[in-house]
């Protein structure tokens, strides 16, 4: 029987400097999720990471805008995508290493954003050959909930057990 995953971007969330505070507008979710920053204005423009709370994840991230001294015009088209995961219909919440349900969500997204969309990404580890040794086949969605312009969707996807992506 195959396994079904869905990446469900359900919250984007923009950067904000007001009176040189930076915050993120909607506030960021106290909730365990993997995260996407999408800054198109570099030749990387993914950034994909996970969080057993994104929102103390990004207290110090918002804070180090505020210290490098970034402006609101350079802060302007980056945005953070709140992933929420399930699996088989059923909400999963990642670990801190990605892994959801005995899979390493972190690392599909990544390895989907590189092969099938064809974006790069920021990210130094888990770029490297997605491996399905789960026994079963992996079908996988990214649904845009959140209506994010540019992102487009629904995508699906499919891998065999012991294919790699």
């Amino acid at each position: 029987m195959p396994i079904n995953i869905d990446f469900n971007y359900n919250f984007t969330n923009s950067i904000v400097i007001n009176d040189g505070l930076v915050t993120a507008n909607p506030a960021i979710h106290q909730a365990s999720r993997l995260y996407v920053i999408h800054n198109p204005a570099t030749n990387r423009p993914v950034y994909v990471g996970t969080s057993a709370n994104l929102r103390d994840r990004f207290i110090l991230r918002l804070e180090i805008i505020r210290e490098m001294g970034f402006s609101q015009v350079e802060l302007n088209n980056i945005i953070v995508m709140e992933v929420q995961i399930q699996i088989d219909g059923v909400n999963r919440t990642p670990g801190e290493d990605g892994v959801a349900g005995g899979i390493d969500v972190e690392h599909l997204l990544i390895r989907t954003y590189i092969q099938n969309i064809g974006l790069n990404v920021r990210n130094i580890q888990k770029t490297a050959v997605f491996n399905n040794n789960t026994g079963e086949q992996i079908n996988w969605t990214l649904n845009n909930n959140a209506d994010i312009e540019g992102f487009g969707g629904p995508y699906n996807y499919n891998l065999a057990n012991e294919n790699s992506l």
